[in-house]
């Protein structure tokens, strides 16, 4: 099994980080603020600065904001054997699994 993540760049606020995570998740490119109503806590709590998500969305964030972005692989009992980065440019899906029996 494995999960990717992404990780914002340090300095990109919260705000700026909801907006590019609407954007590119939602599709919707009209948003160009998020509400002022809306406290930054609450946006810290929905947008945190690390997401689990696909290897796509992660190199479609890298690509856009920088940033890190990693897969994590899982054998069969639920333990972490491997974690490999995302890059651009390559294909990130090419690991075997059976290679740590």
């Amino acid at each position: 099994m494995r999960i990717t993540y992404y990780t914002f760049p340090e300095e990109l606020n919260v705000r700026d980080r909801a907006l590019a995570y609407k954007q590119i998740v939602e599709g919707k490119e009209d948003i160009t603020e998020v509400p002022k109503e809306i406290s930054d806590k609450t946006l810290e709590r929905n947008f945190p600065i690390e997401i689990d998500c696909s290897v796509r969305l992660a190199k479609k964030l890298l690509k856009k904001f920088g940033g890190k972005a990693c897969t994590c692989h899982f054998d069969r009992d639920g333990g972490l054997f491997e974690t490999t980065p995302v890059k651009l440019g390559q294909n990130n899906s090419r690991h075997k699994y059976n290679m740590h029996l």
